[in-house]
């Protein structure tokens, strides 16, 4: 009998020794755009450091580790109590039981909104990436600090249903907007700490990536790309930082990542990301963390079997000069013709391979003021016509998808922002915030977009969700300077195609204009308590050229009125209440 005894007594305190803290596992991850990065950067800029907070998702590991970099002595109160608000929210508990290091929590939340916009004809500014859905019911199990699986069941609208003219409220009032295609947001989250600052985490998720911090998205890697399967190994920590990714866009689309970040001093971080995307089935060589994969020359061998393979590369970097700056730059590359590739022969096709390539920069400020922070934002971006498009869509830089509703638009996401390549940009905002009170912006965006921008370019030639797998006789309307059918490269049929190596954004070719966009939006929030929120966006847009037809105007006005409700919050706002009538009686 004192064998089971004593093995009892010793599991008791396993399980005491690895008891469950409360709050959130090591191993939660926070997607693109998480309210957690902005007060990330508040809290660098009042120390005036940089950190590798430019990327995500991060694990809360790896957000924790940073943290333990911040000295809290010499944040202002206001940078105080955003420190504080990271911590209060690791600790959360919400609807949540446990056992042991098991953890299971629900974290519900209602949003309700409704939108309203004069013209039909041009898309709503307030989009299907902003818009939120009715109900959310995301759902978390988690084993200590180790590993964390996530869903987020919700009901709303569908991202078809979110871009009709005719969606006024975000309830998914009729069948064919209903999302059926839920969760949209997966994961299955694994990691460890060898020290309080350097450790590993190994993920499995469907959730946008970004590569760099820009509000229109980064030209590297953007958010913009949603519903995308990954695979993804990160180390980390204070100086260095490796990230090793597979990204399926699409059947036989396979996206190859490598990422590495280095910060010199405090001062400077430097990334730099190469990738592939080869039209076939998965190919053991791109898995090698530390092998570039240009090396490969693996164009040569998908040519021979009548595909190819998109190359990427990319660069950025971050400096914090002085307190409450962050300058950045980012560049991105799909194609360059050394001069060595050119030749005297007008016939060659290398002598038509265009220069692809991307550059955005910006200032970004955070000032505290009072009890929040003025925060100041001025970047712009360039992309030449033919970044992310290669010799046929189906090894470029895109995402193609559609929803299982009857009806379903067909939709494509570029590798980098939204706003695709052949673009210039530019924009500016304004806002002040003290989180969980109010808030007030504005915010300003200008593009000039050529006609290889529109996704419509996929259309022509029949590629899409539906029809991946283009054939060769397709390409004769492809809008690349030569098309490399299984028979060998040949010249593009259409002429002003041909001579694509020379123009530059926003490019406008026979019988198309450019098209230019100016759009200003301003919004307000304001939170009578912690669990309730409601607010305000009223925006107009002019749209010159529009649809890249020569002197076609559109101009409109949207406003967006919304209320949101964490439930979590309220069962906090109570125990509190109580806390307070037991000191009274007391």
């Amino acid at each position: 009998m004192k064998r089971p005894v004593i093995f009892a007594a010793l599991l008791a305190a396993s399980f005491a020794l690895f008891a469950q803290k409360p709050g959130r596992g090591g191993q939660t991850l926070f997607e693109p755009r998480h309210w957690i990065y902005d007060s990330l950067q508040i809290l660098e800029q009042e120390c005036a450091i940089v950190q590798f907070s430019d990327q995500a998702p991060l694990s809360l590991n790896q957000v924790r580790a940073m943290l333990g970099e911040i000295d809290y002595d010499l944040l202002s109160q206001a940078g105080r109590a955003q420190y504080d608000r990271i911590i209060g929210f690791f600790n959360e508990s919400g609807f949540s039981v446990s056992a042991s290091i098991f953890q299971a929590r629900v974290e519900p939340e209602l949003n309700l909104e409704g939108y309203a916009k004069t013209n039909s004809k041009a898309p709503w500014i307030y989009d299907r990436y902003e818009k939120k859905h009715f109900l959310e019911l995301p759902i978390t199990l988690g084993v200590g600090d180790y590993a964390t699986l996530f869903a987020d069941i919700f009901a709303g609208i569908n991202k078809t249903g979110a871009q009709d003219n005719d969606t006024f409220i975000n309830i998914p009032y009729k069948e064919s907007v209903f999302d059926v295609n839920f969760p949209h947001k997966a994961y299955g989250s694994f990691g460890y700490s060898w020290t309080d600052t350097v450790g590993f985490n190994f993920r499995v998720s469907n959730m946008s990536q970004s590569f760099g911090r820009a509000d229109t998205g980064s030209v590297l890697q953007s958010e913009f790309v949603t519903d995308a399967t990954s695979a993804a190994l990160s180390f980390y920590s204070p100086i260095f930082q490796y990230s090793g990714a597979l990204t399926q866009y699409n059947s036989r689309r396979y996206l190859y990542s490598h990422k590495f970040d280095v910060r010199i001093g405090k001062k400077v971080q430097l990334s730099l990301m190469e990738a592939a995307l080869p039209y076939g089935d998965m190919d053991l060589r791109f898995f090698n963390p530390m092998m570039f994969l240009h090396n490969y020359a693996s164009w040569l061998d998908y040519q021979a079997d009548g595909s190819d393979v998109g190359s990427y590369f990319g660069l950025k970097m971050n400096a914090a000069p002085c307190k409450h700056l962050r300058i950045f730059a980012l560049w991105s590359m799909t194609q360059f013709q050394l001069p060595v590739e050119l030749s005297a022969n007008d016939k060659d096709p290398d002598n038509y391979v265009p220069n692809a390539m991307g550059f955005q920069g910006g200032l970004e400020s955070y000032v505290p003021l009072k009890k929040g922070h003025l925060h100041l934002n001025l970047e712009g971006y360039y992309a030449q016509p033919y970044l992310y498009i290669n010799s046929s869509p189906n090894w470029s830089f895109v995402k193609t998808s559609s929803e299982s509703n009857s009806g379903s638009a067909d939709f494509y996401e570029w590798i980098g922002t939204r706003y695709g390549p052949d673009t210039v940009a530019a924009s500016f905002r304004a806002d002040y915030e003290v989180p969980e009170k109010w808030s007030a912006g504005f915010k300003y965006l200008f593009l000039a977009r050529g006609e290889l921008s529109d996704p419509n370019i996929f259309k022509r030639v029949g590629w899409g969700p539906r029809i991946l797998n283009i054939k060769d006789s397709s390409l004769d309307n492809w809008v690349y300077p030569f098309v490399t059918p299984s028979t060998g490269r040949k010249l593009n049929d259409n002429a002003y195609y041909r001579n694509g190596r020379n123009h530059a954004a926003p490019s406008a070719y026979p019988f198309t204009s450019a098209e230019f966009v100016n759009v200003v939006s301003v919004y307000g929030s304001y939170s009578p308590t912690r669990w309730l929120k409601v607010f305000l966006q009223p925006s107009l847009a002019v749209i010159a050229n529009s649809g890249h037809k020569s002197g076609d105007t559109e101009i409109s006005f949207e406003c967006v009125l919304g209320a949101q409700v964490k439930f979590t919050k309220i069962k906090k706002a109570e125990e509190r209440r109580h806390d307070k009538s037991v000191e009274v009686v007391e």
